[in-house]
């Protein structure tokens, strides 16, 4: 996801994105895990211009998404969130020092279909991870509060935002695999996700676009990348690195 200038988000809603310093694993622990989501709920419940969407807490990084009013409460929710996190971490491990990345990612929400597809991406993260096989089997996401509707209504309201939907809706099909947003974005839509994507991951790895093709490591990291996102042909591919059709068979047969 790209790295949004926190004066020119307007939307209402926000995909965040908090990982740990290089990297780290910092919610390797179950307890770890759950105090996170703890004091996420709590953080929010005390504010009055934010809701809590969704959430997935991996091992290294965790995903939210809110519904806000500005920008600043964003702000100070994690600021507060992750410094009470720290201090939590830092106490337990018999460390010092900083414990997250010095900024988090964020991704503000283009429409309701975009929405409903970061709502699957975020509970999807741990199978795409390789962690369950289903994402009813990991216990540190939001996934059972959709499945089970156990979310205020106000939430459900944000969500489908009509009446008319919010009676038809069955929310287990909105994170199950069957629900796949990507098969009907529009082309201009999907060309527009793909570009997010590429700068995410240039910013990501320090690079231009036009540097990628010059490292068959970067290349095959690229794919790898897209692939997360979208099917994408190698042929596609190519054409967006700009090299010969040919040139990602190579390097796969070399890395095998």
């Amino acid at each position: 996801m790209p790295r949004i200038a926190r004066k020119n988000i307007q939307e209402n809603f926000i995909h965040i994105v908090t990982e740990g310093i290089k990297k780290e694993y910092i919610f390797y622990q179950n307890k770890y895990k759950n105090e996170y989501i703890k004091l996420l709920k709590k953080y929010v419940s005390e504010m009055n211009n934010i809701q809590l969407i969704s959430y997935c807490v991996m091992s290294n990084h965790a995903h939210i998404l809110i519904y806000m009013v500005s920008i600043e409460e964003v702000s100070k929710l994690m600021r507060k969130l992750n410094t009470a996190y720290a201090i939590y971490y830092n106490k337990n491990e018999e460390r010092v020092g900083f414990v997250f990345a010095n900024r988090y990612y964020s991704q503000t929400i283009k429409n309701e279909r975009h929405l409903w597809e970061c709502i699957q991406y975020i509970h999807k993260n741990p199978v795409k991870a390789g962690i369950v096989d289903k994402p009813e089997r990991y216990s540190f996401s939001s996934f059972k509060e959709f499945v089970e509707s156990r979310f205020e209504e106000k939430v459900a309201k944000l969500i489908i935002r009509t009446e008319e939907n919010l009676e038809k809706i069955e929310f287990e099909y909105i994170v199950n695999d069957e629900f796949e947003f990507l098969d009907i974005l529009e082309e201009s839509e999907k060309q527009s996700r793909i570009e997010d994507l590429i700068n995410h991951f240039c910013e990501e790895y320090k690079v231009k676009l036009s540097q990628i093709k010059k490292s068959n490591y970067l290349i095959i990291k690229f794919k790898e990348y897209l692939n997360s996102n979208f099917k994408l042909t190698n042929k596609t591919i190519c054409g967006i690195l700009g090299i010969g059709k040919n040139r990602i068979k190579q390097i796969e047969k070399y890395f095998e």
